[in-house]
């Protein structure tokens, strides 16, 4: 007589199923008897199971052996489910879809314990399928097989086509493939969506997270599983639980050893990827919300998986609408802006790659804008001169480590909620702004109120066209309004260049010299540094 399934000792090669295991189970067959029955819609948990490198193990092995390793890999990604109360729904020769459920009847369901359990189970048996594969001569230097499996729980309708068949459709089931894509490409053995694994009532243990985007542009929480967790009371070996988490780690190893090297890194969306309608991965966050939407990058509120407060991602797809000096850009200024820690500049906690994408992971700040802020009311003296301070401050310290913004303004100065202001939005919001677009309707599009005299010429810029752009938002700040209003963007440009540094008015006279060290025509004449420009302010006491 076997062993029950947690009890049967790992290293054991199951017998080959006989017929009738492959008979529906108990659970499904009762829900759905007879053939005539409209499908129904149905809370299950679903297992998507793919063995990776199966043709080519199959091309190596030659038609004499191909037939048996087939019939190997039919019976391994079966066994599982079957010994877990499920039912197989579709099976291909490298892949399986099988569902778990529970009768009405049950009082407590357990149907996402047995599916992730089968699917560590699977992983195992693959492992050890690996390594006898490996170890034949005809299979010397082709890629080790593994295993990737996506399990989810979720409503899909189900109904019988034929004796010992069951049909899946609906969101449940094609989330689960998702799931299964998004565990290769981030290296994973089994990927399962959070609610999957609070489900299994603490039997799966839990790895690293992330979030996946669905097509509908919503998200969903991920979670590895790193593990099986014994029932209490079990009288399985804990040596029996040890040997499945390291199949989970060999399986993931299997892949790596064939993975693309470091130098060519992610530049092109996998083509599962594509097919499955994912629009971005990143592991180590939960996906919030989306928040923005940038020319290069696309902006999300986070939850890191090591807990804190909410962070900002900035996510540039790689693929063919990103040019290399664009993601050049994106790479080489936030790695310098990394090194900064000033409280005037917007802190970067990270930056790296994930799957398809890059990103950036930085501070939010709830509280918004400079440009909301103008927006709500008037800004009164003290604090007009205190967020010119900040600004200038902020700005100092990306000068001195080389960054020149290029693109100061409001929509750039962001809020925390204790008032102090920070500096944000480096390199790729600049080739956004550069944009100046005429309708000819009167409506200017990107128009360039804060543009420095050099930039409108398009001459090469220093830290003093962000001293220029200081002093346009300075006089907003202090007079209400902006310096130069035109009815055309060439026309601005045009006054930039050529108008006058405006007047303050009379009480704000005495910040008159302030402004003509800020908003110079010609850069020689301004503030050198921000720092010059905060000693002035503080030799007027301010």
């Amino acid at each position: 007589m076997r062993q029950p399934v947690e009890a049967r000792s790992v290293p054991e090669a199951p017998p080959a199923a006989a017929t009738d295991e492959f008979a529906p189970s108990t659970q499904i067959a009762s829900a759905f008897d007879g053939s005539g029955i409209e499908p129904a819609p149905t809370v299950a948990t679903f297992l998507y199971a793919r063995l990776h490198n199966f043709s080519a193990v199959c091309n190596a092995l030659g038609p004499e052996h191909a037939a048996g390793f087939v019939n190997e890999v039919r019976r391994m990604l079966t066994e599982a489910v079957l010994k877990l109360g499920g039912e197989v729904a579709q099976r291909r020769p490298d892949s399986i879809l099988a569902v778990f459920s529970n009768s009405p009847e049950d009082k407590k369901p357990n149907h996402a314990q047995r599916g992730l359990h089968a699917a560590i189970l699977a992983v195992h048996d693959a492992v050890q399928l690996a390594q006898v594969v490996a170890s034949r001569p005809e299979c010397a230097g082709v890629p080790m097989l593994s295993l990737a499996c996506g399990v989810h729980l979720g409503v899909a309708e189900l109904s019988r086509r034929a004796p010992g068949k069951v049909h899946a459709v609906g969101e449940a089931v094609e989330v689960a493939r998702l799931l299964e894509v998004t565990a290769m490409d981030l290296g994973w053995s089994i990927a399962t969506s959070a609610g999957t694994r609070v489900a299994s009532a603490g039997r799966a243990e839990g790895g690293r997270i992330g979030s996946v985007s669905l097509p509908d542009n919503s998200f969903i929480d991920i979670v590895e599983v790193s593990g099986l967790v014994a029932r209490p009371g079990s009288k399985t070996p804990a040596r029996v639980f040890e040997m499945l988490g390291e199949s989970l780690v060999a399986n993931q190893q299997a892949r790596k050893r064939h993975a693309p090297a470091a130098g060519s890194a992610p530049v092109a969306v996998p083509a599962a990827a594509a097919a499955s309608g994912m629009h971005f991965l990143i592991e180590g966050y939960r996906v919030l919300r989306k928040i923005g939407e940038g020319g290069m990058a696309s902006i999300f509120l986070a939850q890191a998986a090591e807990g804190g407060p909410p962070q900002v991602l900035k996510v540039m797809r790689l693929d063919g609408a990103v040019d290399a000096d664009g993601l050049q850009r994106f790479i080489q200024e936030y790695a310098l802006l990394a090194q900064i820690t000033h409280p005037n500049v917007a802190r970067i906690f990270r930056q790296d790659f994930s799957v398809a994408n890059a990103y950036i992971a930085m501070e939010y700040f709830p509280q918004g804008d400079l440009r909301a802020r103008m927006k709500a009311g008037p800004v009164d003296f003290a604090t007009a001169i205190a967020y010119i301070k900040q600004a200038a401050a902020g700005l100092g310290a990306i000068h001195q480590v080389g960054i020149v913004h290029r693109d100061l303004k409001p929509d750039n100065l962001m809020l925390r909620q204790d008032g102090s202001l920070a500096l944000a939005d480096f390199g790729v919001a600049k080739t956004i702004s550069m944009k100046i677009t005429d309708t000819g309707d009167g409506d200017i599009v990107g128009t360039p109120y804060y543009l420095s005299p050099e930039q409108a010429l398009g001459q090469p810029v220093d830290a003093r066209c962000d001293m220029y752009s200081l002093g346009v938002l300075a006089y907003e700040l202090l007079v209400g309004r902006k310096p130069y209003l035109a009815g055309s963007a060439q026309e601005l440009l045009h006054m930039h260049v050529h108008a006058p540094v405006p007047l303050m008015p009379p009480e704000h006279h005495a910040l008159q010299h302030i402004m003509e060290g800020m908003m110079a025509k010609d850069r020689d004449n301004r503030y050198p540094s921000a720092q010059t420009l905060l000693d002035d302010l503080a030799k007027l006491g301010l």
